[in-house]
């Protein structure tokens, strides 16, 4: 034989629970404020008066407490959020510099460019000695010539040559040897 577990019997709802207690809570106030001892008319009035004032206090003091708290916690949440995004924010603005940097590069004139225009810049009687780029990526070259300030002049006049400054010179056997370096844009 089967033992039958029996269900318990539905209770009413909370509302239905709680209506005879708040009914008598009511009573029990309503009692009390019957058999209060009566309180003079001018104490009343400043009774009414505090009342009234801590009421109108309590309003603005809730509001700053409550935001507060709100503030403190967001607060904890944007610390939190930064610190989760700040590898993110680091490997996009090293993204976006070295991506800037290719740009740049990309749009100077390449070597073979800078060759011709050099070749049709130069004096007969100066030389090439060195040109390539630096690790910044601008133009560093270095020409032999017998007169510099000629030199500095014909550079002076070739348009794609125009970011070139001088950089230094050196005296050599038979020549000057005059440094140039790009100046970034």
């Amino acid at each position: 034989m089967e033992e039958v577990i029996p269900e318990p019997e539905p209770q009413g709802s909370l509302a239905a629970r709680l209506g005879p207690a708040a009914r008598g809570a009511v009573a029990r106030v309503r009692g009390w404020w019957a058999n209060r001892p009566p309180v003079p008319a001018g104490k009343r009035d400043w009774w009414v008066a505090g009342g009234v004032a801590g009421l109108i206090a309590a309003g603005p003091v809730a509001t700053i407490l409550g935001a507060w708290l709100i503030t403190g916690g967001v607060r904890a949440e944007l610390a939190q959020l930064q610190e989760q995004a700040a590898p993110r924010a680091a490997a996009a603005q090293t993204a976006a510099r070295d991506r800037a940097a290719l740009v740049a590069m990309l749009r100077r004139p390449g070597l073979g460019a800078t060759a011709e225009a050099l070749a049709r810049a130069l004096p007969a009687d100066a030389a090439l000695i060195q040109a390539g780029r630096g690790r910044d990526g601008l133009l560093e070259i270095e020409i032999g010539a017998p007169d510099p300030d000629k030199l500095r002049a014909a550079l002076r006049a070739e348009p794609a040559l125009a970011r070139l400054r001088d950089a230094g010179q050196q005296r050599g056997d038979l020549m000057m040897r005059v440094s140039f370096k790009e100046v970034a844009e």
